[in-house]
This record gives structure tokens, sequence and C-alpha cells, in this order.
């Protein structure tokens, strides 16, 4: 009866254990998912024209060589890629122009 006993016990934890393993790896899946959203290139004519014009004030001594259009949090965000004496950079804004960060590339 002991045997039975501590083999029910058993078997119910390894069942909770095996159940919140998977509801982990499935919140994790869902978090990388969200994560990577698919980046589409765009030509550079495009871009908002908030977003050339900010590209223009702030930005005039860079070239700006590619352009992305991602789905974010469901609103459009726009990466551009920009080459300024053999250094580049994307820099992220949003339809209305407002610059929302910017990242130096190693390329």
């Amino acid at each position: 009866m002991k045997k039975l006993s501590f083999l029910l016990l058993f078997m119910a934890l390894s069942l909770v254990s095996t159940t919140t393993f998977a509801q982990e790896v499935k919140e994790d899946v869902k978090a990388v998912a969200e994560e990577v959203q698919e980046k589409v290139e765009i030509k550079l004519s495009e871009l908002p024209e908030a977003v050339t014009a900010v590209l223009g004030e702030e930005f005039a001594e860079h070239t700006a060589e590619k352009a992305y259009k991602v789905i974010q949090d469901d609103q459009e965000v726009f990466h551009v890629k920009l080459e300024k004496d053999g250094a580049y950079t994307m820099v992220h804004f949003d339809a209305e122009g407002k610059v929302l960060g910017q990242e130096e590339l190693d390329q």
C-alpha cells in the first residue's frame, strides 16, 4: 500500500512539473515570436513624408542606403540604414517621424 501511495504521489508531482514546464516553454516561444517581427525592405521613396523630413533636417550629412518597415505593437516602425564616412547607423522612426532610437552597425 505504501508503494502504491508513493507511486501515485510521484506521478502527480511529475504531472504538475511537466505541465508547468510546458507552460513556461509556450510563454518563451510566444515572447520570441513577438520580438521577431517581419522586417520588409521598402524603397526610400516609400518612407512617410514626416520621416523623410527628419532625415533631411537631423541626418543631412548621412546617406540613406536602405529602408525597412516593421509592424511592432500594431504600429508601423521604419528602420533606415544611414552611412556617413564609412560608418553605418540604423535609425528607427515611427510614422510621424519621431526618432525611436538608433544603433551603430558593424558593417
